[in-house]
């Protein structure tokens, strides 16, 4: 009986033991110690950025305003070509923690707007940062600048590669287009992927140089494929007399993980790929054939080790080039297992210079896209 008076009275008198849940004034229940993460500002502007400067990264405060550490659990991007870093370790009260921004303005000419979230163990666990500005567009050396023709058209080249491509990212590309013909030219595009998007005029005049400028939405991406991924547009250019020019136009990314949520200990522990070399040049090739004794094919030897701490998973690899070809045994690596790869090629099929890619896309956080590059000379 006297033990219910006494709990009776604490009630009454709004007294609580420490670290104990009290009941608030309207009926709910809150507890002692939350982290509570306060911006000081949540929007940058870069103003102009000139594209041939590179990099712009920008650091934004998260203040701890709260009685209880802070964590920033992870911090995601909505465009592969927006990286951020964070405080990794745990936010004292009254302390403040960086969330730094880095913008690549490398083939996005014009203005942009990205937003970052960055995740908390605050009662509320997200929080927006945007970064804004205007890319200004390098100066192109329109002497230099067109090696690939369609028609009566010059471009700075007709392939696309995206080369790292992140979940749900968008990324930009622009490229130089000239009509060098007496005649106006129309445009238009077949064969469209749902991920692509196109921006051109759709009358090139004579003499006119524009911008070609296509979008790769990786949301629209199959969402449980990665790897090195190829597809094409159809380019149709009619000039004002009804010559019809068609030109398939090819595209290729590298389609990658996302690893904006692994947190220090998981990228601590991750694998680690290491190549024993990225170049591999057969020099000068031989013809072979059926009644010769040269051979009909050459290769070339990769030794790829996984150097961390876990499996290293193959996601794709090979060439766009179609006279190159490449072996590997397993498609999965132990920590610390290493594995020969070959590149091979077929020295009929190589005529003059060869210069190709081999794409290795992998798990690697640190590295996720590999590239090797071929070079030959034609057989003799």
């Amino acid at each position: 009986m006297r033990k219910t008076a006494q709990v009776v009275a604490l009630v009454l008198f709004g007294w609580f033991l420490p670290g104990q849940p009290v009941c608030s004034q309207d009926g709910k229940t809150e507890t002692e110690g939350a982290p509570v993460a306060t911006l000081p500002e949540s929007t940058h502007d870069f103003g102009l950025i000139e594209e041939e400067a590179g990099f712009a990264s920008h650091v934004f405060q998260v203040r701890n305003t709260g009685d209880a550490p802070l964590l920033i659990t992870h911090v995601q991007s909505s465009c592969g070509c927006t990286e951020p870093q964070w405080t990794r370790e745990p936010i004292a009260p009254g302390k403040t923690g960086v969330v730094e921004i880095t913008f690549d303005p490398t083939n996005r000419p014009g203005p942009f707007r990205k937003n970052v979230t960055v995740f908390t163990n605050d009662k509320k666990p997200r929080l927006r940062l945007t970064i804004q500005g205007d890319v200004v567009p390098r100066r192109a050396n329109l002497q230099h600048a067109f090696h690939d023709t369609i028609g009566t058209v010059q471009m700075e080249r007709k392939a696309f590669l995206f080369y790292t491509v992140r979940p749900g990212a968008e990324i930009r590309q622009e490229i130089w287009i000239r009509n060098f013909s007496n005649e106006d030219v129309t445009l238009s595009f077949d064969d469209v992927p749902e991920y692509i998007r196109l921006e051109t005029p759709e009358l090139l005049k004579s003499g006119k140089t524009e911008r070609f400028r296509i979008t790769l939405e990786a949301s629209k991406l199959p969402p449980d494929k990665r790897g090195h991924m190829l597809g094409h547009v159809t380019w149709k250019g009619v000039s004002a007399s009804g010559a019809t020019v068609r030109q398939s136009v090819p595209l290729s990314m590298n389609f990658v993980d996302d690893f904006s949520t692994l947190t220090a200990e998981e990228k601590a522990n991750a694998p680690t790929i290491r190549l024993s070399n990225t170049v591999t040049d057969f020099g000068q090739l031989e013809k072979g054939g059926f009644f010769s004794r040269r051979k009909k094919t050459v290769s070339r030897q990769i030794i790829i080790t996984n150097e961390g701490k876990s499996d290293l998973t193959f996601h794709s690899v090979g060439s766009d080039d179609e006279r190159v070809r490449v072996a590997i045994a397993k498609k999965t690596l132990r920590a610390g297992e290493s594995i020969a790869m070959n590149v091979i090629l077929s020295p009929k099929t190589v005529e003059g210079r060869l210069a190709a890619e081999v794409y290795l896309v992998c798990n690697d956080p640190r590295g996720p896209v590999r590239n090797i590059r071929v070079a030959a000379e034609g057989y003799r």
